[in-house]
């Protein structure tokens, strides 16, 4: 006889990732084109063959703290933002399955403006919680903020807001959030800037003025570390004791802590690495606007409307011909007719535009 599981599971839908094929062109997942700092990899292959790097033992904690320093330094110019204001995790997806922990508890809610990331709500669900849902505004994909304060109450213990958003691409505007964070004080307000590299501004700065606000950060974008799985985030330091009782020990690998911080030094590897993504997903948003409707873009990704069609129809034409890309009817509230198109190469986005001018022609 099978033990039985919560309950709560049933409700809870997979993760669908982005698809990977081998011989494929992968544009589904967000990331980094031109992969991680070469200076990365030469870095971890000679500290393991000198045994700096000893995989026998367990992440030493002093190291743990040179990469929460470089990542003060990275974020904190211009915001005072000090070690002391850092956590990290296995990726952003554990720093928040922690973070959720932390202030979910059974019958709590969360407000997710939608379609975002799914995550959010699966840990939401998984903690005991009721995941509340409002509907970003048509055409701009804009918060309604006359909708989601009001919606607060009680029970509503956190607010999940992806800025840039995946997978619209867009940004909240500071203004706007400072309304949020203001207007609910007992309300941990979580924002999620994964891409913000490839964006124009960053709200990081509101985690100093605010007691009720966190901003999420992570390595797996612009720093292509992503099969590493290394994020954190910036938070209020009183949160920080709670973070560490909460989060599970030695949850980030040494080979991840040391490539996090020869990642954050090689500046120049990310100044490129942003450069392309910008350049690109320009040329991209150009050429594909002519035929079909493109959302402007702060990330290294664009949404695209491939009406009449069915964005399963694009996606499984774009994957015969070896070009793999999201099909966005699994995020909630996305309905079925977006696709979301990681910004690659040149090589690779003129494939993906002629593609889809021939599917829609």
């Amino acid at each position: 006889m099978r033990v039985p599981v919560r309950s709560s599971l049933m409700e809870i839908e997979d993760y669908k990732p982005g698809e990977s094929v081998k011989g494929a062109i992968k544009l589904s997942s967000n990331e980094n084109p031109l992969g991680p700092s070469p200076k990365v990899v030469k870095e971890i292959v000679k500290s393991i063959e000198e045994g700096e790097l000893n995989l026998s033992v367990y992440p030493w904690e002093r190291n743990e703290e040179e990469l929460r320093d470089e990542i003060s330094r990275y974020v904190g110019v211009g915001a005072s933002i000090g070690k002391e204001n850092i956590v990290i995790g296995a990726g952003v997806d554990g720093v928040l399955d922690t973070l959720v922990k932390i202030f979910i508890e059974i019958g709590d809610e969360a407000l997710i403006p939608i379609p975002t990331f799914s995550l959010y709500e699966s840990l939401v669900k998984i903690a005991g919680g009721m995941p509340g849902y409002v509907k970003r505004k048509s055409g701009e994909f804009g918060i309604p903020l006359d909708e989601l304060i009001p919606a607060c109450n009680e029970k509503t213990k956190m607010i999940f807001i992806s800025s840039p958003n995946n997978p619209t691409g867009n940004c909240i505007p500071e203004a706007e959030m400072r309304a949020i964070i203001e207007s609910v004080p007992k309300v941990m307000v979580v924002i999620d800037e994964a891409y913000v590299e490839f964006a124009d501004s960053s709200l990081v700065n509101l985690v100093k003025e605010y007691e009720n606000v966190l901003v999420l950060r992570t390595f797996s974008k612009a720093f292509g570390l992503a099969g590493l799985r290394v994020g954190y985030a910036v938070i209020p330091e009183w949160l920080a004791s709670a973070y560490k009782k909460v989060s599970i020990p030695f949850s980030v690998n040494s080979i991840a802590i040391k490539a996090a911080i020869v990642a954050l030094r090689d500046k120049e590897h990310l100044r490129k690495s942003v450069k392309l993504v910008r350049h690109e997903r320009e040329l991209l948003l150009e050429n594909l606007q002519r035929f079909l409707k493109v959302y402007p873009s702060q990330a290294n990704f664009v949404l695209v409307d491939v009406s009449p069609r069915k964005s399963y129809e694009a996606y499984e034409e774009l994957m015969k011909n070896g070009l793999i890309v999201r099909d966005c009817a699994s995020f909630r509230g996305a309905g079925d007719s977006f696709i979301r198109i990681t910004v690659g190469t040149r090589e690779q986005n003129e494939l993906v535009v002629e593609t889809l001018k021939q599917i829609s022609s």
